[in-house]
């Protein structure tokens, strides 16, 4: 499937690891010209190598997306080097797990709420107005499935207090924004098979085969794929929602799961 966007511009946050590598891949495969940013040069270098040596057109860029005056000068780096990015792919990570009653220090909450939702309004700022102006843009948002279905049982009581904030931000914007040819959607991962993933469940879990995991998104996670996903089965979503014949997906929420959430809306 053509998907439309070629010669479009795409900024992909968390471009040189995991879903970001694989959804940047995608789109350039597309012949959208690629700006894979993340902190760390070496990771950012060798996605963009990557991207090239497959025929594709990238550039990298260094930033910290919690950092407002950083999501700036990187969406300018990207407008200079390749015009504004007319796709967005926004993500952030912030880790601290434990239960409610471990995590005493109220400033872990609010750091987790700037990481998750501000880095997002620091990213829209910078791109919808360039969106506008075009009469067209696709912003997707890799989330969490647990910010609608909070998991108890995997202790990250913060995660779970600040990432449903981030959702209801960009529904809000997608209402406002989709009159101008604007779509504004959120993916949301269940267990995925990255390595932060597979060192979570080593640590905590002690679960260090395939077929270990496999038994244990089952019986303990109640995953009905009885498997954890791939990253390339969430790139894949993510790519048909910035393209062209999905110009009238907005607002939406939708998990990539295995099953894992229960309910049936």
């Amino acid at each position: 499937m053509d998907l439309g966007i070629t010669g479009r511009t795409a900024l992909v946050t968390g471009g040189s690891k995991g879903i970001g590598r694989d959804v940047a891949h995608l789109l350039a495969g597309e012949g959208s010209r690629v700006a894979v940013v993340a902190r760390t040069k070496a990771d950012v270098d060798d996605a963009v190598a990557s991207i090239r040596d497959q025929g594709g057109t990238a550039v990298g860029v260094l930033a910290d997306m919690t950092d407002g005056e950083q999501v700036r000068r990187a969406v300018a780096e990207v407008r200079e080097a390749f015009g504004p990015p007319l796709i967005v792919v926004g993500q952030t990570k912030f880790t601290v797990p434990g239960d409610f009653a471990d995590i005493e220090d109220v400033s872990t909450y609010v750091d987790s709420f700037e990481t998750y939702t501000v880095s997002q309004i620091h990213l829209l700022h910078a791109v919808l107005p360039a969106m506008r102006e075009a009469g067209w843009g696709r912003f997707v948002h890799i989330g969490s499935a647990t910010a609608k279905e909070p998991v108890g049982n995997i202790h990250h009581a913060v995660a779970n207090a600040t990432r449903p904030s981030t959702t209801g931000l960009l529904k809000t914007v997608s209402d406002e924004y989709a009159r101008y040819g604007i779509t504004v959607n959120t993916v949301a991962p269940g267990w995925i098979e990255t390595q932060n993933a597979v060192d979570y469940l080593r640590a905590n879990a002690g679960l260090e085969t395939e077929e270990e995991r496999r038994a244990w998104m089952l019986g303990n996670a109640g995953v009905p794929a009885a498997r954890m996903g791939r990253p390339e089965e969430i790139a894949s979503l993510i790519a048909y929602l910035c393209s062209a014949q999905a110009g009238y997906v907005t607002g939406n929420w939708i998990e990539v799961d295995g099953g894992h959430h229960r309910s049936a809306f």
